[in-house]
């Protein structure tokens, strides 16, 4: 591995939506496995930094993925990119703790609004997330939504885009540089 620091952002659905998406009880389980696939395989394609917005559902999955990479490899950075203060301040307290465990494993912390939330602090966060990254890693089946509009932003960008379909865990997409 060359470690040429390499930025994948993350995004994916909220719990709902994803449990919309599974064909299976442990479809939650199957996500997580999957996760570690794809970031075990850009970690060995030079990736060394991977974004995430913290929100519940995919984000938080994701993050976890991300911190026990980083535990095994020193150099692998997790940066939770928080849309606003007080991001999790209605979640439940099983939410709200292991969001404090995942901020507090990561390298990095950038909060994008230092204002407590507001309309348009998550569109903000995500165009955020998919400016910094070179590849942008999507758990996204076509729904309506957060997702679906950072997907299309990182089309509109030029990025590189990794699309996992929760309904079947299989990447099903890559679009590169203007082209499916």
């Amino acid at each position: 591995m060359n470690f040429n620091n390499k930025v994948c952002s993350f995004t994916g659905y909220r719990p709902k939506k994803l449990y919309e998406a599974f064909q299976s009880e442990n479809g939650m389980t199957e996500l997580k496995s999957k996760l570690r696939t794809e970031v075990s395989e850009l970690i060995n394609d030079d990736f060394t930094t991977f974004q995430c917005g913290m929100a519940l559902g995919a984000d938080m999955l994701f993050a976890d993925v991300v911190a026990e990479f980083q535990r095994k490899y020193p150099r692998v950075r997790l940066v939770a990119v928080v849309p606003c203060l007080g991001q999790e301040s209605s979640w439940n307290f099983k939410q709200q703790h292991k969001y404090k465990q995942l901020l507090d494993s990561a390298s990095e912390v950038k909060v994008v609004s230092n204002a407590p939330y507001f309309d348009g602090c998550m569109q903000i966060r995500n165009r955020a997330l998919v400016d910094t990254c070179d590849l942008l890693l999507a758990v996204y089946d076509g729904k309506r939504g957060g997702t679906m509009q950072t997907v299309e932003y990182a089309k509109k960008t030029h990025k590189k885009i990794r699309i996992i379909d929760p309904s079947c865990m299989m990447r099903i997409t890559l679009y590169e540089q203007g082209r499916i």
